[in-house]
């Protein structure tokens, strides 16, 4: 008798079940008794108080870990700014028993904006990026600000070489067209520039010569002349220690 090997195509093959983890948590009552949960996947809580004290259903709540922005203080400790977590009341009295995210302004308040669905939380999204293209926006004036008072303070100095007070922050943060007016740069558009080069920066302060491809994007320009700036100042900060 000829063997013979049966193949069973894969979507008929019944799949072994995932282990799932046991997330029964069984919490003593205040009134007697107990109250085993499910405690979600997402819940990070180890609800240790919970158990050694007991509970009333009602005072039950799942939270997930938290997402943060914060900033570390004038002492070094960390504060929150705003954090966004996951929560559930499973025995809420009013009946609001659903998953929620909480969003948190300034943590150490305890007062939270519930966003109790994807297109609550969506709307807090749009708010939280319109705020950052503000900061982004902020941040431009900032270093147009900055720019401004260092020419001013250059100019009362009388020295005619401002950029003798540039630090290295400065060039790494204020606007190119002032940085090329600081340091005496003139820009010129030439293929003469040398291999695999797009941008050199030749010359010293006060009449540098900035040569660039014509057709380099106006941000690669600026990108490669920060570098060629900030290599310029770091090679006098080395050739002064």
């Amino acid at each position: 008798m000829q063997n013979t090997v049966q193949t069973i195509p894969a979507a008929f093959i019944e799949p072994k079940p995932a282990v799932v983890e046991d997330r029964t948590v069984t919490y003593p009552l205040r009134s007697g008794g107990f109250l085993a949960v499910d405690c979600p996947a997402w819940c990070t809580a180890d609800h240790a108080d919970d158990i050694e004290r007991g509970i009333d259903p009602v005072d039950l709540q799942h939270t997930g870990a938290p997402i943060s922005l914060g900033f570390d203080d004038v002492d070094g400790e960390r504060e929150t700014i705003l954090e966004a977590r996951l929560v559930q009341w499973p025995f809420d009295p009013d009946g609001d028993t659903k998953p929620h995210i909480d969003l948190t302004p300034e943590a150490s308040s305890g007062e939270s904006l519930i966003c109790r669905n994807r297109i609550e939380l969506d709307e807090q999204i749009r708010r939280v990026r319109a705020h950052l293209n503000e900061l982004i926006r902020l941040g431009d004036r900032l270093a147009q600000a900055q720019a401004d008072d260092h020419a001013e303070r250059a100019a009362a100095r009388g020295t005619g070489k401002p950029w003798l007070s540039l630090s290295r922050t400065d060039v790494q943060s204020m606007p190119i067209a002032y940085l090329l007016k600081a340091f005496g740069v003139r820009a010129v558009e030439t293929e003469d520039i040398g291999r695999k080069a797009v941008l050199a920066l030749v010359g010293e302060p006060g009449a540098m010569e900035l040569r660039m491809l014509p057709d380099l994007p106006q941000q690669l320009r600026e990108d490669q002349t920060r570098r060629a700036l900030l290599a310029w100042h770091d090679a006098q900060t080395s050739s002064r220690g």
